[in-house]
């Protein structure tokens, strides 16, 4: 009996993403669940090359390449598979890392000669100086929640928003996803929608940007509690906004805009619903922050810091 059950419940587990046809696994998402590449969006598919071309590409680095060759076989493979799926439906030849994993799969065979050394660069002589140097840039970063009566104009603030938004892309992602996703924010009706959720020196602030995360590109971890690849994704991208926006001499405030605030009182969630509806943000964008960003009044005072020593465990 069960012998005869095995080979249906088999099919059915394959069918429902939980299981994969290990003859054909290359044809599926490599996460759980495991879904068909033919029926990953764009978004997911391109995620799913770039993760899988990174972990190709690591795997010279760990000089564990050969000794697990069939495993990257497999995922070169599965590049493939997604490539073919993308040309199918038109997508941009050019798409920068569509490209870029073309060129590993192009190299699969002597990576170290025909990726890795081609394109790696000269490291930078050793300069403990410089460390300082942007430790004191570091330093002059402040929270601002009062801002000036004189502001950039709208065509220099989302100038500016693309500035930062430029910066968060070069971040580092875990498993290079590039889950990013923003909402530029600068007329003020689209600001009064999170009246009431945030505070005011939020809403005033002359240019806001929104920072989510593209669950779907992280697979099943989205659905555990305890994953935290996402939010620290977030993090790193936030920072790289945050020093370039403080680079032009402009202020900025990193507002938390998490689901634990949005979930904590049933008008935080009608006020965000009713947020994404007017700003057309998709329901599998988990929302993290909003970046407030202006011309300050002025730069309010340095807020004490512990000592150094007593941030080491020892």
């Amino acid at each position: 009996m069960k012998k005869l059950l095995k080979k249906p419940l088999k099919k059915i587990l394959i069918k429902a993403g939980l299981k994969i046809d290990p003859a054909k696994q290359y044809l599926y998402s490599s996460v759980p669940p495991y879904k068909l590449i033919t029926n990953l969006t764009e978004e997911e598919l391109l995620s799913l090359m770039r993760h899988e071309a990174h972990r190709i590409e690591k795997s010279i680095y760990n000089d564990i390449f050969d000794s697990k060759f069939n495993i990257y076989n497999e995922k070169a493979k599965r590049i493939k598979e997604i490539c073919k799926e993308l040309e199918r439906r038109d997508t941009d030849k050019v798409e920068p890392t569509l490209v870029w994993a073309k060129q590993i799969l192009a190299a699969f065979n002597d990576l170290k000669s025909n990726f890795i050394e081609p394109y790696s660069k000269a490291p930078q002589s050793y300069d403990l100086s410089k460390a300082q140097e942007y430790v004191d840039f570091v330093q002059q970063r402040r929270s601002v929640r009062v801002w000036h009566d004189k502001q950039p104009s709208k065509d220099e603030l989302e100038a500016l928003a693309d500035q930062c938004i430029d910066a968060a892309r070069w971040a580092p992602s875990s498993g290079n996803r590039q889950p990013w996703q923003f909402k530029v924010l600068t007329e003020q009706q689209d600001k009064d929608l999170l009246k009431k959720i945030k505070e005011e020196h939020c809403t005033s602030a002359p240019l806001l940007i929104f920072i989510g995360m593209d669950r779907r590109l992280y697979g099943s971890l989205s659905l555990k509690q305890f994953e935290t690849a996402l939010y620290i994704d977030a993090g790193a991208a936030i920072m790289n906004m945050v020093g370039t926006a403080q680079s032009t001499g402009m202020g900025t405030c990193w507002n938390h805009f998490g689901r634990d605030m949005i979930d904590s009182r049933e008008v935080n969630k009608k006020i965000y619903l009713n947020f994404c509806e007017h700003m057309a943000i998709p329901d599998y964008i988990e929302p993290v922050a909003i970046l407030a960003i202006g011309a300050p009044a002025y730069m309010p005072p340095t807020p004490a810091r512990v000592n150094v020593q007593s941030l080491k465990i020892v």
